[in-house]
């Protein structure tokens, strides 16, 4: 199965995007350790990291560091993970501003550029200074990004006839500027669970929405024959669903990570050495859990976490089942080269994930294996994004 198109064949910007998918896998890693590694606090404000653009490294700046945060000393096993993965946050979002702009350049007639440019102008100028000013000027960004987002959903339900996407980086541009802000919320609310599990689904989209761009811009869709065309058409509301299992299994790994509920099953198969655990559903999944505590290392009693772990394992276990259907109908039921070889990509994922989130309990929750965990679920979410790719701009065989 060919993944990419030949050099001659590919729009313009594809490099770009690539590149920025890759730069996506660097900041999920970096951000899955620094989660994992307890130091999403590691620098107590923002932007900066106590007041530097890196962190206090001299004796001296550690002094005056400890004195301006005496709850939150300087550790220095915990600032630069939170400082590298911001700086390649950054970088992530310089890429989409080349592809937005690569996009104005090669922009058709019908495209909205200038109400864009301008609202995705302003998003950058309010979120600038907020990052400046403080807690005033938030609401301001958060109108402004809303905005943006309202007026391109609307635009989106415009097809236009230009081969070059536009309004899809224009989203991308928009979607980064608000994961800048809920980075910004996961320090000064001290690690809320809201807002980093937000913030770890907003990068795992930022990631497939870079990939969808990168397969758009790769300009390969899948030629079938007539035969096979209607099969695939029928398909297509079973690749969606499957999109919307992965996402909603890993919303639920988001939970049990930022409530720190990973460790609450130690053991296999059955958790706290019982089938059915005394669990508390109401309070494991209370989002309306207060603004101010500390929430490094998680607030919740035992039985809330088991309720968090235990229903990521239910969906590992429908999410599994799910996608071996969807591999049974691409491999039997079309029955084409192109939905063979999907229907064994997406198992080579699947079991590799499925290996690591046993490991993760056997091995007792190492670092490594954790956030390899975190960056194969980011891997079978682009997987299915590429299904759904190719099931919806298939086309019937000349």
């Amino acid at each position: 199965m060919a993944l990419f198109n030949s050099p001659e064949h590919r729009l313009p910007g594809f490099k770009l995007a690539l590149t920025g998918c890759i730069f996506a896998v660097f900041v999920l890693g970096l951000g899955a350790f620094t989660r994992l590694a307890d130091a999403g606090l590691g620098c107590p404000d923002w932007p900066g990291c106590y007041g530097h653009v890196l962190w206090p490294t001299s004796a001296e700046e550690v002094d005056v560091a400890n004195q301006a945060y005496p709850d939150m000393p300087v550790e220095h096993d915990k600032t630069w993970p939170e400082m590298v993965h911001r700086y390649f946050a950054q970088g992530l979002g310089y890429i989409t501003i080349g592809l937005f702009v690569l996009a104005v350049r090669r922009r058709e007639q019908e495209q909205p550029v200038k109400t864009v440019s301008a609202l995705l102008v302003a998003n950058v100028v309010l979120t600038a200074v907020t990052a400046v000013v403080g807690v005033v000027m938030e609401p301001y960004a958060v109108a402004s990004v809303a905005a943006t987002m309202l007026t391109l959903a609307y635009l989106g339900l415009k097809r236009g006839t230009s081969t070059l996407p536009f309004k899809l980086p224009a989203f991308l541009l928009a979607f980064i500027i608000l994961q800048g802000l809920f980075g910004m919320w996961t320090v000064t609310l001290k690690l809320w669970p809201q807002v980093v599990t937000s913030h770890l689904l907003g990068g795992f989209t930022t990631f497939s929405l870079l990939w969808l761009l990168t397969l758009r811009l790769n300009n390969l869709q899948w030629q079938v024959p007539a035969v096979n065309f209607e099969q695939l058409k029928a398909f297509r509301r079973w690749a969606a669903i499957g999109l919307v299992v992965v996402f909603i299994q890993v919303a639920l790994g988001g939970w049990t990570t930022s409530n720190y509920a990973a460790v609450a099953c130690p053991d296999l198969p059955t958790c706290q050495n019982q089938w059915l655990p005394e669990m508390d559903f109401k309070e494991g999944f209370n989002v309306a859990q207060s603004i101010g505590p500390n929430y490094l290392g998680g607030t919740m009693d035992n039985e809330a976490r088991i309720a968090i772990h235990f229903s990521h394992r239910v969906g590992a276990i429908i999410t599994t089942a799910y996608l071996l259907f969807l591999m049974a109908i691409l491999y039997k039921g079309i029955g084409l080269p192109e939905t063979r070889n999907m229907a064994s990509a997406i198992l080579g994922v699947l079991i590799l994930q499925v290996a690591l989130g046993l490991g993760n309990i056997i091995f007792q929750f190492p670092v490594s294996v954790a956030v390899a965990h975190n960056l194969v679920g980011a891997l079978l979410l682009i997987t299915m994004v590429t299904l759904n790719h190719r099931v919806y701009t298939a086309k019937l065989a000349p």
